[in-house]
């Protein structure tokens, strides 16, 4: 039977820096998941690996170590098949893609150890199946996702998309930083691809079909934020089977650490305790902000030492504000 199957991943950020209140090692736990997903591709003999962008993390280029970018790289060339990926604004300097040469993300496109996605034919006996990369742009609209047309000697056509959708996004978060979320009850139209596949949304939203139109938007490989969504959120793959039968998607749970394992929530809580203390002492600062002697201001300042430098300082220049008469409401 003709066949033609691929594993997509999204959004791995990979970094050499761990972000805040993780306590592993970042940066080996992305790497471990990058190793499990070729031989989870491998186990599905899968024809290509489909990557949704943002597969780095910071966006200047001197942040990202080539001992990352090396490892990476090694794990990738013992993979069975290619891997494609569009390219995230992450991938890219000041959201531009212009820039993406001299990106880490370039390096393993010019490497060859990446291949950019942009407009590909995969073929198996009779079954022929069009997979098409949209990068990240900041004026990326409707429209433009409505040009991503099957064609007629096509059976199927995928759609790999560095972009916020969801399904019927609710109206106070139709947009995030001036960016659409794309409504998927827009994306149907006569001649639409059969599949969606999005990044850049790191939430879960599974896998829903609509209308016979399959939108896979499984979030995040990595768990870089410590928030309750990546307290409870599992990072996952999808794979897509394409034969006679027509296509079938599915989701798969990536092996991880559990979020009480990578994340200090003590710190956490530590921390919330703090801001919460601070923005009460700072309420009652403002309050009763005439500040009439200074053993007064000592005693204030004597107080905030039970808290961070970061913060500490923040309330120390609202002192010094308040003592200058330039405090604004």
């Amino acid at each position: 039977m003709s066949e033609i199957r691929f594993l997509t991943s999204t959004d791995e950020h990979l970094c050499d820096q761990n972000p805040g209140f993780r306590k592993d090692c970042y940066r080996s736990a992305i790497l471990k998941k990058l190793e499990w997903q070729g031989q989870f591709a491998k186990k599905l003999s899968t024809t290509a690996v489909l990557r949704g962008g943002d597969y780095f993390h910071v966006k200047a280029a001197n942040k990202t170590t080539m001992r990352s970018v090396g490892a990476s790289a090694r794990i990738h060339k013992g993979y069975h098949c290619d891997t494609y990926s569009v390219s995230g604004n992450h991938d890219m300097s000041q959201n531009d893609p212009t820039t993406i040469s001299g990106q880490p993300l370039g390096v393993m496109f010019s490497s060859g150890v990446f291949k950019p996605l942009k407009d590909e034919i995969f073929e198996s006996g009779s079954m022929k199946t069009r997979v098409v990369g949209v990068d990240y742009t900041v004026d990326l609209d409707v429209h433009d996702l409505k040009n991503l047309v099957k064609k007629k000697d096509e059976n199927y056509t995928i759609a790999v998309v560095h972009a916020l959708a969801a399904m019927a996004p609710e109206e106070k978060i139709q947009s995030f930083f001036k960016e659409p979320i794309f409504d998927y009850r827009d994306l149907v139209f006569e001649g639409c691809p059969d599949v969606y596949i999005f990044g850049h949304f790191h939430k879960d939203q599974g896998i829903v079909d609509h209308l016979g139109i399959k939108f896979i938007n499984l979030g995040s490989i990595s768990r870089g934020a410590l928030t309750f969504e990546n307290l409870e959120r599992k990072p996952k793959v999808s794979s897509i089977i394409i034969n006679s039968r027509g296509i079938s998607v599915e989701e798969h749970i990536v092996p991880h650490e559990d979020a009480a394992q990578v994340f200090d929530l003590d710190k956490k809580k530590q921390l919330d305790r703090e801001r919460r203390s601070l923005d009460d002492f700072i309420s009652t600062l403002r309050k009763n902000i005439a500040v009439s002697t200074s053993s007064s201001v000592d005693h204030i300042r004597a107080e905030l030492q039970q808290f961070p430098t970061d913060i500490r300082n923040l309330a120390l220049q609202i002192i010094e504000s308040a003592e200058a008469g330039v405090l604004d409401d």
